[in-house]
Formats: structure tokens, C-alpha cells, sequence
């Protein structure tokens, strides 16, 4: 695929009210999610999806995750030994897949029905040990910054020593070919992880000694139907909360 500024996904509406996100039409089936359309998640993530989990469950304990989608990750996730897995899902369709999975989970599941802008005041402080981000931009303007609107007010729901992780797709697609020139893939995620993402973790209220070493997964390999994705590694990003300081 050549390197363009137009690679990735731009079928996102302007203006789209995130509040009409519930009763979208929803195509599930075992290779993919779309939602009113728009390719919210495929198959070819699970090694991704996998990877990214055992990043948010690096401390055990209560792990949030927003986003079901095809259950890739949150599978993943019950994999590891935590105690308590928070799931908030903001479609209808999807959450009913969510209720019908967790009955069937080895760890304790709590769903939570809503878009995460109405569910988060909800959380308490302090009260994840891992929290891992990954759902649609409801409309064009949120598609590279929907995640940091997030972080931002979750960032008190984190314990101190607790970890944040994210994904998202839908921006990635669009931006990683406009590094290719950097000349290796790891000049390239370094500068647009530079660029993109640590200003925006900064306004977050992170620290500079908060934002880990990101790693670079792969190889990958996106099927060439894919809309959104087209590169052959994926970031993962790794945010650590402070521990509180002794007085």
C-alpha cells in the first residue's frame, strides 16, 4: 500500500451526536464489528489485542476496560489473574454480546451499560489497578483525540502504581503512514509518538516520568479489505500512575 496522507479511515461523519451510539445497527459475527457501517473491529487484532491486554493486567487486581467490541481483548484479559474486570459498552447490541460473555467468564465481570462520557463521574478514585481504552470516534472531530478526553477523567480512577494502556485504530491508520519517511519503523512510531501522543498525555496531567517505554508489536498483518489498518506493527502505549508520595 503507498504511503499517503489518505490512507486509513475517513468515513466518519462531522457533528455525529455521540448520544445516538446506543441503538446503531450492529453487524457482529466472529471476523468483525461494524456499527452503523463503520468498521469498528476485525479478527486479524486478536495477537494485538492479546498483547495489549497482559499490558493492562500487568498488576492483577480490578481492571477497567472500555470497549467490548468482538471480545478480543476482553477474553485476553480473563486470561490473566485479576479479581474484578469493569467493561463499559456504549451499544445496545454489543452489550447484550457483553452480558451473555460474562456469564461465562472465570473472573468476577461487571458490564456497565453507557457511553463512557456519562460512566466515568460514576468510578471511583483510585480504584483500578489497570485500565485499558479501546472504542470508536462517535463522529470526525474525536477521531485522533477521542482517547485523551478519557484519559483526562479517568486519570483519578487510576491506583497510584496502577497501569493505563490504549489503542486506537482508527487514528493510527490514518497517521502512521505519514512517517514512512523517517526511514525505519521504529524512527517512525518514535516520532509520531513524540508528535501525537505525549503532548495530549501531558495535558492529561501525566508526567513525563508517568509515560513509560511504549513498546512496537508485530509483524501484523491487516487483511487488504481492512479500512482502518493497513501497517505491519502496532504501539502500545504504557502510562504508570505515581505512587503517592511518603509524607
Amino acid at each position: 500500500m503507498a504511503a499517503t496522507q489518505e490512507a486509513g479511515y475517513h468515513g466518519l461523519k462531522k457533528g455525529e451526536n455521540p448520544n445516538q451510539w446506543s441503538n446503531k445497527q450492529a453487524d457482529i459475527d466472529d471476523d468483525h464489528v461494524y456499527i452503523d457501517n463503520h468498521p469498528v473491529m476485525e479478527g486479524w487484532e486478536l495477537p494485538y489485542q492479546k498483547e495489549i491486554a497482559a499490558v493492562a493486567t500487568r498488576k492483577g487486581g480490578k481492571v477497567l476496560e472500555v470497549g467490548f467490541g468482538m471480545a478480543l481483548s476482553a477474553t485476553a484479559i480473563q486470561t490473566h489473574d485479576i479479581e474484578e474486570h469493569v467493561i463499559i459498552e456504549a451499544n445496545e447490541a454489543v452489550f447484550k454480546k457483553l452480558q451473555e460473555w460474562a456469564a461465562k467468564q472465570p473472573h468476577k465481570v461487571t458490564p456497565m451499560f453507557g457511553l463512557w462520557q456519562d460512566v466515568v463521574s460514576t468510578l471511583k478514585n483510585n480504584d483500578f489497578d489497570g485500565i485499558y481504552y479501546d472504542t470508536y470516534p462517535n463522529n470526525e472531530e474525536s477521531q485522533h483525540i477521542h482517547q485523551f478526553d478519557f484519559i483526562k477523567q479517568v486519570r483519578r480512577a487510576l491506583k497510584p502504581g496502577g497501569i493505563l494502556t490504549y489503542c486506537n485504530l482508527t487514528s493510527l491508520g490514518v497517521l502512521r503512514p505519514r512517517y514512512d519517511s523517517e526511514g525505519s519503523d521504529e524512527a517512525a512510531w518514535a516520532k509520531l509518538f513524540e508528535e501525537t501522543q505525549k503532548p495530549h498525555l501531558l495535558a492529561c496531567g501525566f508526567s513525563e516520568d508517568e509515560i513509560k517505554e511504549y513498546s512496537i508489536f508485530g509483524p501484523l498483518a491487516p487483511p487488504r479489505s481492512c479500512a482502518y489498518y493497513q501497517h505491519n506493527s502496532l504501539l502500545i502505549p504504557v502510562i504508570e500512575k505515581k505512587l503517592a508520595s511518603c509524607p
